[in-house]
């Protein structure tokens, strides 16, 4: 399943960038109760977080791997423990205003078992995914800009 979703936010690319990959803001957008990195360091390609999040429901543990840190055009993460393979890939763009365009890119493989509810999920996870954004954008925009 391959989702995407852009979204303008009213705020300078680095500025939102600098939001997206500080883990502690994740909780303001999405649906994680818990995050803490793994390895140490600063955010970088490898850097690992377990995180506990909650999807359709069910709580679970997972553990993310960056795979991607351009910064301020482009970030990767991949899940490499948890329930099922998930990747999201984000890139950022200036507009002409001054602000930021969005773009996030969800794959997940379910499995092969769970192949069959695909159809049902995918309404329930893009529906998430566009809650997700508009929180993302919100937190970002309630913030004092400058």
């Amino acid at each position: 399943m391959r989702l995407e979703r852009s979204i303008a936010i009213a705020r300078p690319i680095e500025v939102v960038f600098a939001y997206v990959t500080t883990m502690d803001n994740v909780k303001s957008w999405l649906p994680v109760k818990d995050i803490r990195a793994v390895s140490e360091g600063p955010m970088r390609v490898g850097a690992t977080y377990a995180q506990t999040a909650v999807f359709m429901g069910r709580q679970f543990d997972s553990t993310i791997e960056v795979t991607r840190y351009e910064p301020p055009r482009l970030f990767a993460f991949k899940m490499i423990h948890g329930p099922f393979p998930l990747a999201n890939t984000m890139t950022f763009a200036p507009t002409p205003d001054g602000g930021t365009m969005l773009t996030v890119i969800g794959e997940a493989e379910p499995g092969n078992a769970l192949n069959f509810v695909g159809p049902l999920v995918t309404p329930i996870v893009k529906k998430q995914l566009e809650n997700q954004v508009s929180a993302l954008k919100q937190a970002i925009e309630v913030r004092p800009a400058g």
